[in-house]
């Protein structure tokens, strides 16, 4: 995986990575701000309780006047992706990698991430590490 650089807030836990994205998935998220006809930011990345396992991602478009002070943003060139501290340090903390996926004729976002435990079969639900 080809990993940017990305900016990391300066509140950060100390020795935490933070959110990684690979070109592939920046350009993924590029061609999809570029369709968006109300001129997002980047995403908003999220968790909630779904799924065969547990819990989902959510992503949905972020702008400049959903930033909150309770958010993470970590920027790559262009694109802002914003994730609540709360759940950046429940679900994400230790390394994310965002990247695209492919499978056949489906694409979309998927989160190498190391807090998972457990993923249903068909990879849309996890579980944490701590809750197995």
């Amino acid at each position: 995986m080809n990993q940017l650089k990305m900016q990391k807030p300066v509140d950060l836990p100390s020795k935490d990575p933070g959110l990684q994205m690979t070109q592939n998935a920046l350009d993924h998220i590029r061609r999809s701000l570029a369709k968006s006809a109300s001129k997002p930011i980047g995403i908003r990345v999220g968790v909630k309780k779904a799924g065969c396992s547990g819990y989902e991602y959510v992503l949905e478009y972020a702008y400049p006047q959903s930033k909150k002070e309770v958010d993470y943003a970590f920027i790559t060139e262009d694109v802002t992706v914003l994730i609540d501290k709360e759940i950046y340090l429940k679900f994400f903390q230790g390394g994310t990698v965002m990247d695209l996926k492919k499978e056949g004729i489906n694409e979309g976002l998927h989160f190498d991430n190391p807090n998972v435990g457990h993923q249903c079969g068909c990879g849309e639900s996890f579980t944490l590490v701590d809750e197995e």
